[in-house]
Formats: structure tokens, sequence, C-alpha cells
């Protein structure tokens, strides 16, 4: 039986520029595009009954605002900017999975010579970071090493911004002395899969987490039959056009359904936050 639901469902997804005026990929727009989005409207109003309709948002903080406002009903957001849905009382309902898991680390890492392969070692190192909204390359293992005590801004010598992942894996392979922090993927044993030192030999000190790829989040005024048919349609029994327009547009192998209680970390991560900012304020 389809879902008795009232009115049209706008799905918002953050596109660049570009992306909203494309109708095909090419050399200038790598990223999705409005006819990708258009596309998995389509193929997900089919396996629902629902009729959903694309909004191409031009950044996340305007999607972010409709989402909260509930003139957009979905929204596939960044695990940061799903941190600040979720405290608007925004409902996670499904996460993509990439590669083997919907989840991924962040890894606090020094080169497998260094001598600074504790938490205690790490004191006066030089510490290289991603940027500063980078979840995996700065947010989340700051909040790891705050939690445990670590003062960062104490107990390294420096800090610098690398601004890529690679970056920061070419800095601490170049210093015995160095650290920093990148993503990490785990198999199924919990082992290393991937991760942004690629085979390098390093030794990791820390690893915190885990952080949704994304999140697929509804609005407070979306009906619970809704969010019911979504979850069915994309976790449980997915049919193979609707998996080929989500391979398309966010690069999911599948989706898995996702829960508030399966964003602790993010909760974590939003407390250090909040610590950091009042801090800041003095």
């Amino acid at each position: 039986m389809l879902p008795q639901v009232s009115g049209r469902i706008r799905f918002g997804v953050a596109l660049s520029e570009l992306g909203r005026r494309s109708k095909r990929r090419s050399s200038e727009n790598e990223g999705p595009t409005r006819a990708d989005l258009d596309a998995f409207c389509r193929e997900l109003s089919r396996a629902t009954g629902l009729d959903i309709v694309a909004y191409a948002a031009p950044r996340y903080d305007r999607l972010l605002h409709r989402l909260k406002a509930g003139e957009v009903d979905l929204a596939w957001l960044s695990p940061l900017v799903a941190l600040a849905a979720l405290r608007a009382d925004v409902s996670p309902v499904a996460l993509p999975e990439r590669g083997d898991s919907a989840w991924y680390w962040s890894a606090l890492f020094v080169r497998a010579d260094s001598p600074r392969c504790t938490l205690s070692g790490l004191r006066g190192a030089q510490a290289f970071w991603v940027d500063e909204g980078s979840a995996s390359g700065y947010l989340m293992m700051r909040a790891a090493l705050d939690a445990e005590g670590f003062d960062v801004a104490r107990d390294f010598q420096s800090q610098t911004f690398a601004h890529s992942h690679d970056s920061v894996v070419s800095a601490v392979l170049a210093d015995r002395n160095a650290v920093g922090a990148t993503y990490l993927h785990l198999d199924p044993t919990g082992a290393t899969q991937r991760a942004g030192w690629g085979g390098s030999a390093v030794t990791i000190v820390k690893r915190a987490g885990p952080i949704p790829s994304d999140v697929l989040a509804a609005s407070s005024t979306l009906e619970a039959s809704a969010i019911a048919a979504l979850r069915r349609a994309l976790c449980e029994s997915p049919p193979p056009e609707l998996l080929a327009a989500g391979q398309i547009l966010f690069r999911a192998r599948r989706f898995v359904p996702a829960a508030p209680a399966q964003l602790a970390h993010l909760r974590a991560l939003e407390r250090y936050l909040i610590r950091a900012t009042s801090f800041a304020a003095r």
C-alpha cells in the first residue's frame, strides 16, 4: 500500500553553480549536475509512490535554512551541516555507503620511524591539519584530543593548516617530529582498508569517530509515513534504477538506515564546538 502523503516533497541537494546549470558532466564540472538530481528524484518517486521534486541549492547554508523552515522536506547534507540540522529537530533517514561502509574515521598519525608514537609523546610536535572545516582532518580529532585533556594550543609546538589531505601526509612523511590528521576507512574486521596516506608506512597514534559520509535528513514537518517509505525504498529493497541514480548523484554503492543514536559521535563533536566557541568568546 502506498503511503498517504499530502503535497509534493522537495528534495534538496547543494550543487555548484555550474552543476545547477549543467545537463551532463564535463571536464569543467566533475560534480553532480541538476540532471543527475532530477533523475534521482524520478527514481525515488517511482520506488516510493511519493511526488518528489528537486531543489538545487546554491550553498549548504541556504539548503539548511530551507530545511529548518520546512520549505525543503528532504536534504542531502555533509556531516558538519547535518550536525547543525540535528539541533533543529531534523530526522536522519539514510546514509550513503561508499566502499564497504557508510562511516569513516579521523586518524592522527606519524611516520613509521617517528619517536612520537604515543599521545604523551606528541607534546612539542608540529601538527598539520587539513582545514578548519574538515571533519576528519581537524574537527573530529580536535574534539577527541580535547576529551582526553590534550590542549592542542599549548601542547603542540606549532599548528599548520595544509589545505588538503595530500599536503598533510606529505608534511608528516617529511618530518619525524610532525603529526597530522586525515581520513581512515576500516574494513569489517576493523583493519585499515584505505587512508589518506595510501601505502606509506605510518603509525596511527589515535583514531576518532566514526563519522557518517553524508546524511539524508528529513524536515520535522515531513510525515512519518513518508519517512518510512523513503527508508524502505532506499535501504530495504531498492530497485536497480534507484541504486544506479544514487551511484551517479552521490557516488553511493547503496544506502543504510540512519538513526539518531548512530550519530552520537556528531553529538560529541557538537559539545566540543560549543566549548570551543564559548572559550573563544571570553
